[in-house]
């Protein structure tokens, strides 16, 4: 049986990739300015995100209401990867997220600055507001950051509804779990509002905000900052538990992801930093 699910998956997976793709061509929205990216998601640098870098002060409270937000393009139309359907040895059609993300990026001199305003009926949360807790049990949203396809490292940044955050350095994808990699400290600050009440899920929420400022210094091993035009990779992915959800839990990415697997970076989108 082991051997025909790895030739099944094996087989399949470029399909995945064509169907994700063309799935995704119907869910793309265009801003009046052009300042929407939305799926299709591609890999390559033809349809790389572009950061803008911040033109003023952003302060990290979980409101993004800075002036220097306006600059930025509007992450949107998440979607849901395939996954597997075990009984029929199918993968699922990629779909659209069924809760609304908007997520942004900018750079200044001196940080990446990252912003999310997540739609959410059912907000949940088993972490307070610290950093590095275990991980597990929360709304989570993410970001990873990859400067180079020829070198292993990559790195990942959380933050959950009550402002807690999570960061991980990767040296190789694979070579260990979470308690090797959680120790590393990024320096990020970052911080989340939420209108709604967390972990009640009898009401209804409506949605909750993060913004989060990652120091140059943090990425040191790759040379810190980047240079304007530099192309790097990232993924903007979500966990999302919603008792209003069939599954109960929905995993969304910016991404052609060929499952729903968010460390798979050989299908990040780019990021190009202007200048």
């Amino acid at each position: 049986m082991r051997s025909k699910l790895l030739a099944f998956w094996i087989l399949s997976a470029p399909a995945v990739c064509a169907l994700l793709s063309l799935s995704a061509m119907s869910w793309a929205q265009t801003g009046a300015s052009g300042a929407v990216w939305t799926a299709p998601f591609t890999v390559g640098e033809a349809g790389a995100y572009a950061c803008a870098r911040a033109q003023s002060p952003i302060k990290i409270d979980g409101r993004v209401d800075e002036p220097a937000w306006v600059a930025a393009q509007r992450i949107e139309g998440l979607i849901v990867p395939p996954n597997v359907i075990w009984e029929r040895l199918t993968l699922s059609d990629p779909a659209p997220a069924k809760s609304r993300t908007t997520a942004r990026l900018l750079w200044d001199d001196n940080h990446l600055y990252f912003s999310a305003q997540l739609v959410d009926r059912d907000i949940y949360a088993t972490h307070e507001k610290e950093h590095d807790p275990p991980f597990g049990g929360d709304d989570i949203m993410e970001l990873f950051v990859k400067p180079s396809p020829a070198i292993p490292y990559y790195w990942e940044f959380h933050v959950i509804p009550t402002g807690g955050t999570r960061d991980y350095f990767y040296a190789r994808r694979g070579a260990g779990g979470d308690s090797r990699w959680r120790p590393y400290d990024s320096g990020m600050v970052a911080a989340a509002t939420v209108s709604g009440t967390i972990n009640n899920w009898e009401d209804h929420d409506q949605r909750w905000t993060v913004e989060m400022a990652v120091p140059w210094e943090a990425f040191r091993r790759m040379g810190g900052r980047p240079k304007a035009g530099d192309v790097w990779t990232f993924l903007v992915s979500r966990y999302n538990y919603s008792v209003h959800l069939q599954e109960g839990l929905e995993f969304s990415a910016a991404a052609p992801l060929p499952r729903a697997a968010f460390h798979l970076f050989e299908h990040y989108p780019s990021i190009v930093f202007a200048p």
